[in-house]
């Protein structure tokens, strides 16, 4: 049951990722939809839990997964910040837009923090072949 929560909330993250990556327009489209089309494969996966290599294919990908948060996350404040600069001198428009990689950074990294902390190696029995 856990695994399936965990499943569900990949799709929930990766979906709007998925979305969102369309935003940069269809040249990159492609390169940056591979991360959250990964993670909804990884979702999948999760769904039934029964592979052995699963574990390690999840280590990695959200250790690239929290490196990537740090840096959504960084930019994001560096965002806000200059949109307060930008403010004090009488712009200032956009500068809510940090927000947005600062939300998304926060989401990807809760993802991977509870996903490394809750996904442990599937032990298989051996046949006694």
């Amino acid at each position: 049951m856990l695994y399936r929560g965990l499943s569900i909330a990949h799709f929930v993250v990766a979906a709007p990722l998925v979305l969102l990556s369309t935003f940069f327009g269809l040249v990159l489209a492609p390169i940056l939809a591979a991360g959250p089309v990964w993670l909804c494969i990884l979702g999948s996966q999760l769904w039934d839990g029964s592979d052995p290599r699963l574990c390690l294919r999840i280590r990695i990908t959200h250790a690239f997964s929290l490196f990537f948060a740090a840096l959504l996350c960084a930019f994001g404040l560096w965002a806000l910040q200059a949109g307060e600069r930008s403010a004090a001198h009488g712009g200032g428009l956009l500068s809510t837009w940090g927000l947005i990689p600062l939300g998304i950074g926060g989401l990807l990294g809760l993802l991977a923090v509870f996903t490394l902390l809750l996904v442990r190696p599937v032990s298989i029995a051996r046949s006694a072949a």
